[in-house]
């Protein structure tokens, strides 16, 4: 069982090399396990990815009766249309502060991160977004970097910055952007055409002055809502995959920072309580690093209390691109030695 106490979370902090040995050792066999744990579901989550795109794009392409090499051709080019447009569409309104001295301290944390990281230092971003967020993107060509926006320099201390910051780096560091990119264009492009034609065929139905029409509001209809359905059935997977990346990259945190990995689990109970009071337009498509909820803490102390005690469904996350918080705190405080 995990156990904070209440106060003070420095106490937390104290020296692990004054545990007894044989605890240590069990501690070290625990992470392990987890951490292979860890790369086997995120394998299975791939493959599985990869099949569900494939089924269902080839019984669309044998319904079209289309050649199999038009996919091979079209799917990389789109795919490097993505790859190169998404940074910018990502970082819209984001200000590039790596060589603004005001953010300097900023600047030398993410250099110091991503040096004993073994990666290039990323650009340093600041958005203006009402709400705390941090988040990697970019590529090999327009380079990488991290954004974070001004409610999360406000809310956290300095040794949480550093964890939420080496999380991120972390996903520079494992090539998360394509990855995720990658894995998540054929479920885009589907479910882009197929609201796309639900949203015709309705108007077609509105707007209908003979059968013809009417009768073709009603395959668009029919076609956009099975193309939704191949895109949700795709989806699940494509999201469990997220999701492991998201606690690679918290376990990455947590092998730089040690015991005071537990710094990253208190910045996401000040994240998620500043969130209970935030609504988010969920059709702009931000990628938060909490799901907003309600919840009745308001201390972030209390906040990991109930989330070391909570038993969280193995569904409660399943449409989410992060884990549920109370599950990556127990991940956090186990790989932190703090179990």
């Amino acid at each position: 069982m995990i156990s904070l106490p209440r106060q003070g979370m420095m106490k937390e902090l104290a020296d692990i090399e004054a545990r007894p040995v044989h605890r240590l050792t069990k501690i070290i066999i625990r992470t392990i396990i987890s951490v292979k744990s860890l790369w086997l579901k995120m394998a299975a989550a791939g493959v599985l990815a990869v099949l569900a795109e494939f089924l269902v794009t080839y019984v669309i392409m044998s319904v079209l009766a289309l050649p199999l090499w038009t996919l091979a051709v079209g799917l990389p080019l789109f795919w490097l249309f993505q790859w190169l447009i998404s940074p910018v569409l990502i970082s819209r309104g984001a200000r590039d502060v790596t060589d603004d001295p005001a953010f300097s301290r900023l600047r030398d944390m993410v250099r110091r991160i991503a040096e004993a990281s073994g990666v290039k230092p990323p650009r340093v971003y600041v958005t203006d977004d009402p709400f705390p967020n941090a988040f990697a993107f970019g590529n090999l060509v327009q380079g990488r970097g991290v954004a974070v926006t001004r409610p999360l320099l406000d809310i956290l201390d300095e040794n949480e910055l550093h964890a939420v910051l080496a999380h991120e780096v972390g996903h520079v560091r494992h090539f998360d952007m394509e990855l995720v990119l990658a894995l998540g264009l054929i479920p885009s492009a589907l479910g882009s055409i197929g609201g796309f034609m639900l949203y015709t065929g309705q108007m077609l139905l509105f707007a209908a002055l003979d059968e013809a029409a009417l009768l073709l509001g009603l395959v668009m209809l029919a076609v956009g809502f099975l193309l939704t359905v191949a895109t949700f059935f795709i989806q699940i997977f494509v999201l469990w995959f997220n999701r492991l990346r998201e606690a690679y990259a918290d376990l990455h945190a947590a092998r730089l920072l040690g015991p005071s990995a537990v710094y990253l689990a208190r910045a996401l109970a000040k994240i998620q309580i500043y969130m209970s009071n935030v609504r988010v337009d969920p059709f702009k498509g931000i990628v938060l690093t909490v799901p907003p909820m309600r919840i009745r803490e308001t201390n972030p102390d209390d906040l990991l209390q109930k989330w070391s005690r909570e038993h969280v469904s193995p569904l409660a996350d399943i449409l989410s691109t992060h884990p549920h918080p109370a599950k990556r705190v127990k991940s956090i405080l186990q790989w932190a030695g703090r179990v």
